[in-house]
């Protein structure tokens, strides 16, 4: 039997949950179902961010344990989730966040990662902080029992690992960017201030489209965001008919900003796409006037001024298609 190398992504100020979380995964640890790394493990005078980095990598099973404090922390929200979903995307590691105590979660870039405790009620809600504990380690006993532990993938041949080392620049700045907005999402509230800021990072996303096209489909399929506005931004820049449905699932899941910018994705796909995709403009552009008037945005909203004149020039394309059609008949 293999064991799972587990690690604790933390902040210093849960360093009392984090030790009780790993008294009750004891049984797990003594029957060697996994093997457990904090930071506390640390030899004095050892280089912390390197052996951080190397458990990192390491590690099977990547547990966050999520406060405000944890979200607060550059370090763990910026360098170790960062990894993490990074590992998590090579499928290499699962990435478990473990709700400690309320906080603005939903806001993450792991936002939709499956949370426990179920129903995202914090271990600090329950009647006592041992059985929410208790809940949590159940989840994961099931969870290292289930399967063997997540294989590194196969190394790749010296030219891909050349490209992707290049194509690892462009990820890592598009990364920093994806990071950026939901920080500023977090901690600024709605204001014209914070759209400025996000504007000016979307800007920047842009700017590279060209660069992390190749990354389009990777950033689609994030769970974060960030990422998925990083692929929004690529879209404004190159239309792509596979990519409709997923403009069209943003404007009817997303944060406003994200919307906005899922809607005039659409509208330049209108101009860019062959005429035989409008059909499937058409319906994309009813399914996202849907998706708006089901979550009740007003009618003189922008998002709805950008669907109309979207909807407008389709028609007027359509319409100069038809008469070419005519006229050569």
């Amino acid at each position: 039997m293999t064991s799972w190398n587990v690690f604790y992504s933390y902040a210093h100020e849960d360093t009392e949950l984090q030790g009780r979380l790993a008294t009750h995964l004891a049984p797990l640890r003594q029957a060697k179902r996994i093997v457990e790394w904090c930071d506390r493990k640390i030899e004095p005078g050892a280089n912390w961010d390197k052996e951080i980095s190397e458990k990192l990598d390491s590690a099977n099973l990547i547990l966050l344990l999520v406060t405000a404090d944890f979200l607060a922390s550059d370090y763990c929200f910026g360098v170790e989730v960062e990894r993490a979903m990074a590992r998590l995307k090579l499928g290499s590691a699962l990435v478990v966040p473990i709700l400690l105590k309320p906080c603005l979660w939903q806001e993450s870039r792991f936002s939709e990662l499956q949370m426990i405790p179920r129903d995202a009620k914090p271990v600090s809600g329950w009647a006592t902080i041992d059985e929410g504990l208790l809940e949590v380690a159940k989840e994961i006993s099931v969870l290292v029992k289930a399967a063997p532990p997540v294989a590194a993938p196969v190394e790749k041949p010296l030219e891909q690992r050349a490209f992707d080392s290049s194509l690892n620049l462009v990820r890592s700045q598009i990364q920093a960017y994806a990071r950026l907005y939901e920080r500023t999402r977090q901690r600024m509230p709605a204001s014209d201030e914070r759209t400025e800021r996000l504007e000016g990072v979307f800007s920047r996303m842009r700017e590279i489209a060209t660069a992390s096209y190749p990354l389009l489909g990777e950033l689609a399929d994030s769970l974060t965001p960030g990422e998925k506005l990083a692929a929004v931004s690529i879209l404004q820049v190159f239309a792509s008919e596979k990519h409709l449905p997923f403009l069209v699932r943003l404007v009817a899941s997303e944060r406003p900003f994200v919307g906005f910018h899922a809607i005039k994705a659409l509208g330049l796909a209108v101009d860019a796409l062959e005429p035989r995709s409008y059909p499937l403009l058409t319906q994309a552009l009813k399914d996202a006037r849907a998706a708006l008037v089901k979550r009740s945005i007003k009618p003189d909203s922008d998002r709805l001024k950008l669907l109309d004149l979207a909807d407008e020039r389709l028609k007027v394309a359509v319409e100069f298609l038809t008469q070419g059609q005519i006229a050569r008949d």
